[in-house]
């Protein structure tokens, strides 16, 4: 596998760090999850996302799907055997993943400073809220916040009186950090090997999200209006949106770029007196009577199947797509031909796929999410971590299994 031979010491939680470092394990890389007896990852008993807030710690969805082929150790960073206990691993490991708030790694002894001691060759990948600098640092922030603060939020939403966030079940901020920060994980090593020397990256979520907004800023810098939330609107194209369909709660998403896009739609939805309109005649005419033609296409939506009309519309040409539910992506036939999901060895879960496909070396799941401190004594038995005085940090507060 591409990875293979990479150690990862993973501080990660939540989506952020924990997924961040489960992109590195399927393609090869070895990660070691650190936890704590008297302090898990959050994701084992978020309770909006975790099966109804059981009280199993290893039965949360949301802990398994960003997780999975990873070691598990439990190491109390508060105490000084512990801290020497991670500090031994670091010695023979190549990244550190985290995204704790900024400070914390160095209150429990575990900062760059202090991981550099241990390994000059070490790379820091720190997922911060704010970056290390600046004097918002130390905000407290989660998906919802950056959302909010790094400018996302004022361009989504059904109008510019009700901005809205993606939601407890998304957190889009985490997700867009978890596909970048591999990349810049790999630069970074990329560097050390390079200049034998340890590196720290600090990959600031808001500047993620902000940069997002590439054009906005280049249009807030000429003092042009922001460009403003819509709801599915498009400021220039119609039909653009999502129609209810047959069905409790079906819907279909389209967009109408061109004529003979719009022909087409006409032509599928049997709306021939529509499409012969000189209100809808041209693009701009059909921008401008906007509110017209979404009636009169969603009339001829609300009994078609979302699926059948959708085929029927990307064969005369037309963009459109059945909005699915999870259990319908499941069932998804091209993402089955594309082999994107996948089950766990010992598990009968089925989860996401990999973000990518390496033609000779594919991505693999060798291991479900791993038990509170599954791994604790295989991993402290490696070389680094077999030194005097390993057995006496065994205690339920320092280390645990």
């Amino acid at each position: 596998m591409p990875l293979a031979g990479l150690r990862v010491i993973d501080l990660g939680i939540i989506t952020a760090g924990a997924a961040s470092s489960q992109v590195l394990a399927d393609f090869g890389a070895e990660v070691i999850k650190v936890e704590s007896t008297t302090y898990t990852d959050p994701f084992r008993s978020w309770s909006q996302v975790a099966g109804a807030g059981s009280i199993d710690p290893d039965a949360s969805p949301a802990f398994n799907a960003v997780n999975r082929g990873k070691l598990g150790v439990a190491i109390n960073l508060k105490t000084d055997e512990g801290r020497a206990a991670f500090l031994r691993l670091v010695a023979q490991a190549d990244l550190v993943v985290e995204n704790f708030r900024r400070g914390v790694l160095e209150r429990l002894g575990v900062g760059f400073e202090q991981l550099k001691a241990a390994n000059p060759r070490i790379v820091l990948l720190s997922l911060s809220s704010q970056g290390s600098t600046g004097p918002e640092r130390d905000y407290i922030s989660f998906g919802s916040t950056l959302e909010a603060i790094g400018g996302l939020m004022s361009v989504t939403g059904y109008g510019p009186d009700l901005p809205m966030w993606t939601g407890n079940n998304v957190n889009y901020p985490d997700q867009l950090v978890s596909i970048v920060a591999p990349g810049l994980a790999l630069a970074a090593l990329r560097l050390r090997d390079r200049t034998n020397e340890a590196v720290h990256v600090d990959h600031s979520q808001r500047e993620a999200v902000t940069s997002l907004l590439g054009h906005e800023i280049v249009r807030a810098s000429r003092d042009d209006l922001p460009s403003g939330s819509d709801s599915n609107r498009h400021p220039r194209h119609a039909p653009h949106g999502v129609y209810r369909t047959a069905g409790e709660d079906d819907w279909l998403a389209l967009s109408v770029r061109s004529d003979d896009e719009w022909s087409g739609l006409c032509e599928v939805l049997g709306l021939d007196a529509v499409a012969r309109d000189p209100r809808f005649a041209t693009a701009d005419a059909r921008a401008h009577n906007r509110a017209e033609l979404d009636d009169l296409v969603g009339g001829a939506c609300a009994s078609r199947a979302k699926d059948a009309l959708a085929r029927e519309l990307q064969a005369a040409g037309v963009p459109a797509a059945p909005v699915q539910r999870p259990d319908e992506v499941l069932d998804d036939p091209q993402l089955a031909s594309l082999g994107f999901y996948q089950t766990v060895p010992g598990d009968s879960l089925i989860q996401r796929g990999f973000i990518a496909r390496l033609s000779r070396t594919p991505a693999q799941v060798r291991r479900r999410a791993p038990r509170l401190g599954e791994h604790t004594d295989d991993v402290l038995a490696l070389p680094a971590a077999s030194q005097p005085g390993i057995a006496g940090v065994r205690f339920p507060d320092q280390v645990g299994q």
